[in-house]
């Protein structure tokens, strides 16, 4: 944390908060993200030695090689590197970049750092389209990048999120229909999100929207249709404790199995889980297969 914070006062800038959490919390500085190894070097930076700070050293190289306001957070040790880029009002964009030096170009690595996470980089390797290049006369030349929908629904999903996370039931109307779009997106981890966030306002109620078990349940079996971690736990809870369905422990169990399967591929499930290969859900599953030894005595 404290090189963070260096970097910042040297740089000059604000790390976004989900950056500077998910570095603060590493304890290794391996991260996969799909199939690919990236190396978060900051976590092995000297304590007692103030110039030994991966960020602001790269960064600056960076930046003196490109001309660009940049920041640059993780490396795959042959010269590339992962990196923020701010837009014209100086506020670093959403989307991630790679700058790939053997071609010397820069190319959006994930339009979004949650999309990066549960999904991995995009198809950057084998494309041909760059936000920014060196060309032959090693000018830095700006490419015909534009926004696809894949990046405005992360854009709609992080706003709906807040304005969740705030309840203020005037936001209502708001919240609802950004839902309801990103229930028809393209992505489906943006689909279904969105049909967790609708099954939670049914089964509980909010402010003009009135509690509708039918209507949860509706939009959980849409997500879990989706094979969605959190839709089939949500399912384990409904058969564990019946609502809107006749309580079966052994349902709930085979649900949270299920759940528990899904969420392996989490990249944080091991460590949530507490060993190697586990999932999210190890302590409902333990849960409910001691409820159903209880019941049998």
């Amino acid at each position: 944390m404290d090189k963070l914070l260096q970097a910042e006062k040297e740089l000059q800038i604000k790390i976004p908060n989900y950056l500077f959490d998910f570095i603060s919390n590493l304890e290794t500085e391996e991260v996969l993200f799909g199939e690919q190894t990236w190396l978060f070097w900051t976590i092995n930076d000297n304590p007692d030695d103030i110039k030994d700070n991966f960020i602001v050293s790269s960064t600056i190289s960076l930046q003196e090689e490109w001309a660009l306001h940049s920041l640059v957070f993780a490396t795959n040790g042959i010269g590339d590197y992962i990196l923020l880029l701010k837009d014209e009002n100086g506020q670093f964009q959403e989307e991630i970049f790679v700058m790939m030096r053997e071609v010397g170009e820069i190319r959006l690595f994930a339009d979004s750092w949650q999309n990066l996470v549960e999904n991995g980089p995009t198809d950057y390797f084998w494309s041909d389209e760059y936000v920014y290049k060196i060309d032959n006369e090693d000018k830095v030349v700006k490419g015909e990048f534009e926004i696809d929908p894949y990046f405005q629904d992360s854009e709609l999903r992080s706003k709906i999120d807040d304005l969740i996370d705030e309840r203020d039931e005037t936001k209502l109307t708001e919240i609802f229909e950004g839902l309801q779009r990103l229930s028809e997106s393209k992505d489906d981890s943006h689909k279904s999100w969105a049909y967790n966030k609708l099954s939670d306002y049914y089964l509980k109620g909010f402010g003009t929207i009135e509690k509708d078990i039918n209507k949860a349940l509706e939009y959980n079996q849409k997500s879990m249709e989706l094979n969605n971690h959190k839709a089939f736990s949500n399912r384990a809870a409904a058969y564990f404790a019946g609502i809107g369905l006749e309580k079966n422990l052994e349902k709930a169990l085979e649900y949270a199995q299920k759940a528990n399967e899904l969420s392996k591929s989490n990249m944080f499930a091991s460590e949530f889980s507490g060993k190697e290969g586990g999932g999210l859900y190890e302590d409902l599953v333990k849960v409910l297969k001691k409820e159903i030894k209880k019941n049998k005595k």
